[in-house]
């Protein structure tokens, strides 16, 4: 059985640290054998105590402490299982390593005779280039799930859950490069929405996603496909509230050419260019009663038909739809088929409002403040006292694109050393949507806005300044509380 590090001789002088009766023993001993995931220890005079720290001087790297528990003891002698607290110390002790592993003709992971340490192991595979500057790395990569294996009983089944959560998390976590702003946090509803993802993108089922403007729905698809056995084939983007209705059906299956008028050529539609991957589907709630009736009858046979086509094609495609509406409340109502429902709705991920993630504002607050302060260039330290407290006390209506640019104009606006809440336009935020007790949100957050924009005769721009919202979240807003504005005359 292969080993799963290098072993190296050594004699450093160390000393071990542990709790005892009296408080705390201190023992100087010898480290003999050595390798990433352990070593031996000679030279005890007292029974030794896990866990125990082992400081350690490198002759390159310098001090390095280590934490250790004991394998096996006898007479004097304990064979120790390493603990890492950080990068830096795995690091360092690797290239401490790396200078005494002596190139030899077996592995030093099987035993086996391999002839040079320059490529892999022919008996266990193991790759044997220790010079390569990636080499900890790699090896690291290689032996993740053993390396997980062997410490896995240690743990309860609830830690093992906090892990996954933790993993799900920094895969999804994007870097400042991306534009996934809406999934950086690590609010427990986030995480949630992270293991439904990663559980979604091993099937090929229909999703339906819900969520409010502005919380992710379409970086969620994208997440989704990414992440799915179609990763290599087209994810295709259609939002059917911005599309008039009467072009939304050549949109989504094409046309052929003099199929009306205006049709000079024929065109693809949105559901063939993603053939072979998935098609992402905002707004469906928007879908007009004819055009819900041919997507059924797509998912029913997955066949498109092109206007003023004469045959149909099978077109492989998958299916992730979003809404901000009440799709439960449009069926009883009947104005959403109720079987073209149950079949978008295989498979729900219910995306949470930024007013309901908890320190996930502040987090994001911050994080806008790093990425567009380095951008745009900034000398202002942060968010005062006083602006952190607004930002958690205010209800983001707009959720996450409303967070961006008030921290943007926070940016802009900011005199002195911090931003403060009156330059995010966050003075008063009481006086706002804010308002809103949790309990009555839905209800008193519609009463709040049917009295802006009659107070400002429907005019929606002076309105959403006054709510200090954008005037698309606004319209999003009275869609979804169905407040109509009158036509003008």
């Amino acid at each position: 059985m292969a080993r799963l590090d290098v072993r190296v001789k050594t004699d450093l002088p160390a000393r071990v640290v542990y709790p005892d009766k009296a408080g705390k023993h201190e023992e100087d001993v010898r480290l003999k054998e050595l390798s990433l995931s352990g070593g031996v220890l000679v030279g005890f005079t007292a029974a030794l105590q896990d866990p125990f720290l082992i400081n350690l001087t490198l002759p390159l790297s310098g001090k390095l402490e280590l934490c250790g528990e004991s394998v096996k003891t006898d007479h004097g002698r304990v064979a120790a299982r390493f603990y890492f607290r950080s990068k830096s110390s795995i690091s360092a002790l690797w290239e401490y390593m790396r200078e005494r592993i002596i190139d030899g003709e077996c592995c030093p992971y099987c035993g086996q005779n391999t002839g040079t340490y320059e490529g892999k192991c022919e008996n266990c595979g193991c790759y044997l280039n220790f010079r390569d500057a990636a080499y900890l790395e790699k090896h690291l990569r290689n032996t993740f799930t053993e390396r997980i294996q062997n410490k896995i009983n240690r743990l309860d089944t609830e830690f093992i859950q906090k892990m996954i959560n933790v993993i799900d998390c920094e895969l999804m976590h994007m870097d400042d490069a991306s534009n996934d702003d809406e999934f950086v946090g690590t609010s427990q509803n986030m995480l949630e929405v992270f293991s439904m993802i990663r559980k979604a993108a091993g099937t090929d089922m229909n999703i339906l996603v819900l969520g409010e403007s502005g919380t992710g729905k379409e970086l969620t698809a994208k997440a989704i496909h990414e992440r799915s056995e179609r990763k290599d084939k087209p994810l295709v983007a259609l939002n059917c509230a911005a599309i008039p209705e009467g072009l939304l059906e050549a949109e989504l299956f094409g046309y052929e050419k003099g199929a009306f008028t205006g049709a000079y050529t024929s065109r693809k539609g949105k559901f063939e260019a993603a053939d072979g991957g998935t098609i992402f589907l905002d707004e469906i709630g928007d879908l007009s009663p004819a055009l819900q009736a041919k997507l059924l009858r797509f998912l029913e046979d997955r066949k498109i038909e092109r206007i003023g086509g004469k045959s149909g094609k099978t077109v492989d495609v998958r299916i992730i739809a979003a809404t901000n509406c009440d799709l439960d409340g449009m069926v009883e109502k009947g104005t959403f088929r109720t079987d073209l429902f149950y079949r978008l709705n295989s498979l729900k991920i219910k995306l949470p409002p930024l007013r309901d993630r908890g320190e996930d504002k502040v987090i994001l607050a911050k994080y806008f403040f790093k990425k567009i302060g380095r951008t745009e260039g900034t000398s202002l330290k942060g968010f005062s006292e006083n602006a952190v407290s607004a930002i958690k006390g205010y209800d983001w209506p707009g959720n996450v694109r409303e967070l961006v640019n008030k921290v943007r104009r926070g940016l802009v606006m900011a005199a002195g050393e911090f931003i403060e809440p009156a330059d995010m336009e966050l003075a008063d935020c009481h006086s706002t949507l804010a308002s809103a007790t949790h309990k009555d949100h839905s209800v008193a957050q519609r009463d709040m806005i049917s009295d802006m924009v009659v107070k400002h005769n429907f005019v929606i721009s002076h309105a959403a300044r006054e709510l200090r919202i954008s005037r698309p979240t606004l319209y999003s807003l009275l869609k979804k509380y169905e407040i109509k504005i009158p036509p003008k005359d």
